[in-house]
């Protein structure tokens, strides 16, 4: 059955989400994308590779029968944006590209995307709202919470944690340690020893940078104070 799809946001990652839908659709055609919605007003009813912006994030309502996605990011703007869209009585789907390997063992939430060439192997618990991008590995029995973003080219060893709306940058290490709520893991860095919540850690082997929310576009949430 082919749904109807939005995706909230129109940035290069929401364009890079349209992508993969055309990726699922060559494999099974699944999804009809509508096209997105975006917040930014000189964006709506301009068009990005190929489909519309059909307006802002507020008319979501008015597309009952569709399938959504979050095609943003910044895991704390994930997780704004499902807790102000999910009240309207919007569905999530998953979008996994046909190309990534996830042993049956898995359990994946609702909400989530994996991108190309990734691999979950046995046991994997990944949480809702999760975006995994390309290229990337998980080890046995890794756990990966709520709104969490992992970068392409990371590679998660086997049983450690991801927290909820972490952020693990782009060719990361991370052994199997535990990665509290909300900390960012900078890019290239390598994670021996647990994280603690909410702080900023980077290189090799990575160090605390920053402690408490860190102050950078990580941690900005439109409309909220300080955003």
């Amino acid at each position: 059955m082919v749904r109807d799809l939005v995706i909230l946001g129109s940035g290069g990652l929401a364009q890079e989400y349209a992508w993969l839908v055309e990726e699922i659709n060559e494999e099974r055609r699944s999804f009809n994308l509508l096209g997105f919605l975006d917040d930014e007003p000189d964006r709506v009813g301009k068009e990005y590779v190929g489909y519309p912006v059909l307006g802002t994030i507020a008319g979501a309502a008015s597309y009952p029968s569709a399938l959504f996605a979050i095609g943003v990011g910044d895991p704390r703007v994930r997780k704004a944006l499902a807790e102000r869209v999910s009240p309207l009585g919007v569905k999530w789907t998953n979008l996994i590209s046909p190309t990534v390997r996830v042993h049956k063992s898995h359990r994946i939430g609702t909400g989530v995307m994996i991108g190309r060439y990734s691999d979950l192997t046995v046991g994997c618990t990944v949480a809702n709202f999760v975006m995994i991008n390309i290229h990337v590995v998980l080890g046995h029995a890794v756990q990966v919470g709520d709104y969490s973003v992992i970068s392409p080219n990371v590679t998660v060893n086997g049983e450690a944690v991801i927290g909820r709306v972490c952020y693990i940058g782009a060719n990361a290490f991370v052994r199997n340690v535990v990665v509290g709520d909300g900390a960012t893991v900078g890019a290239s860095s390598a994670v021996v020893k647990d994280v603690p919540e909410d702080c900023v850690v980077a290189g090799v082997p990575a160090k605390v940078l920053h402690q408490g929310v860190p102050a950078h576009k990580l941690t900005r949430v439109p409309g909220q104070e300080g955003a």
